[in-house]
């Protein structure tokens, strides 16, 4: 073998080792930046819903000070609704648990957030007297009239409609204000209306057209 071959041939060899290492060195320089820019992304998406349920719990503590809206609370303590009446009815049948009712409303969010797509103030659900015939439904089932004239299924009322109506009488048209966890809690809703994200604060407007008692009797 010879001599001055295998000395060049380990020379040789040196500047691709050290090429080798260089590239290792490198790769582990980079790993850092690697996981650290995977744990952004994961952060990014968990800090999305954080700050819809920061923006929403905000809301509902700026209405909690306005001396326009007036607090009830839910029975078993289960946080609270605020109101402000916009119409005054002059009804005088006590809206109970046990009562079916018809109603107009509509809903709104209370927050924005773009990477959810949602606009503050957007009307997700409605129905009014332009729309057709009122919602009507018992409070204590759920159970809702299915309007066959114009196909409409009303929606099955969450527990903080179930608190407000039975503080109105026919004719009352109130803005109420409810906390996640008397409307859609923590999973959200999705619908024909779009879908509603988990720990949203939401806003309707209510107007009682109508009540219906136990005892059949309608106002």
């Amino acid at each position: 073998m010879n001599n001055y071959s295998t000395s060049e041939n380990r020379t040789n060899a040196r500047p691709c080792a050290l090429a080798k290492a260089g590239r290792a060195v490198w790769i582990w320089a980079l790993l850092p930046l690697f996981f650290a820019a995977s744990c952004s992304d994961d952060e990014n998406g968990e800090n999305v819903l954080d700050v819809w349920k920061s923006a929403n719990e905000q809301a509902l503590n700026d209405i909690a000070r306005n001396p326009e809206f007036t607090e009830i609370k839910s029975p078993g303590d289960n946080g609270s609704i605020y109101y402000r009446v916009i119409e005054k009815g002059s009804g005088t049948k006590t809206v109970y648990y046990t009562s079916q009712v018809k109603v107009y409303y509509k809903g709104w969010f209370v927050a924005g957030n773009s990477e959810l797509g949602i606009e503050k103030d957007h009307v997700f659900d409605h129905r009014l007297f332009d729309d057709g015939a009122p919602v009507t439904f018992a409070l204590s089932t759920g159970a809702s009239t299915y309007d066959s004239y114009t196909g409409y299924n009303p929606p099955i009322p969450i527990d903080g409609w179930t608190v407000a109506l039975q503080h109105m009488v026919k004719g009352d048209k109130w803005e109420i204000w409810l906390p996640a966890q008397l409307a859609y809690g923590t999973s959200g809703q999705s619908g024909s209306s779009g879908t509603i994200p988990g720990h949203s604060t939401l806003a309707f407007e209510i107007e009682v057209v109508g009540v219906t008692g136990i005892d059949g009797d309608t106002e």
